[in-house]
């Protein structure tokens, strides 16, 4: 099990540390009262996407003997306009280089998106959440 924490430090400005001991800075934007001192958490999640699968896709082609010479990925989200502001639609560029057969590469990404990637598969999963208020967790409220 993968554990992340995060702790507010002012404002809208949290740190994030990983259960691997790296931190990360978390911010929200200037037109919400951020100052610029962290990553968007829409930018860290489309960097998560990005990230996840670039690396199956790293190594499958190394599986498939046709390792790349470089790879790069640049993701771009439209988020609805009212809220719930959710991704819409995420758009993923893969720029590969490399002897590899369009068939190879198209297997890599696909394989990533359809079997392999945590995060993109995340994206889908049901999300649990508790709250703990001064030391007492709240129960559920009824269905009004």
């Amino acid at each position: 099990m993968l554990t992340v924490t995060l702790k507010w430090q002012e404002g809208l400005y949290f740190e994030g540390h990983s259960g691997s001991g790296h931190t990360v800075l978390l911010e929200a934007g200037a037109a919400v009262g951020g100052q610029g001192r962290g990553v968007l958490p829409g930018e860290m999640l489309l960097m998560a996407l990005g990230g996840c699968t670039a690396m199956d896709i790293v190594s499958l082609l190394q599986k498939f003997k046709s390792p790349p010479l470089s790879l790069s990925v640049e993701l771009t989200g439209s988020k609805r306009a009212e809220h719930p502001k959710s991704f819409e639609t995420i758009t993923a560029i893969y720029r590969i280089e490399g002897q590899i057969s369009a068939d190879l590469a198209w297997k890599a990404v696909n394989g990533s998106y359809k079997k392999y990637s945590v995060v993109a598969n995340s994206l889908r999963s049901q999300i649990i959440y508790r709250v703990i208020l001064n030391n007492e967790e709240l129960l559920q409220a009824p269905d009004a």
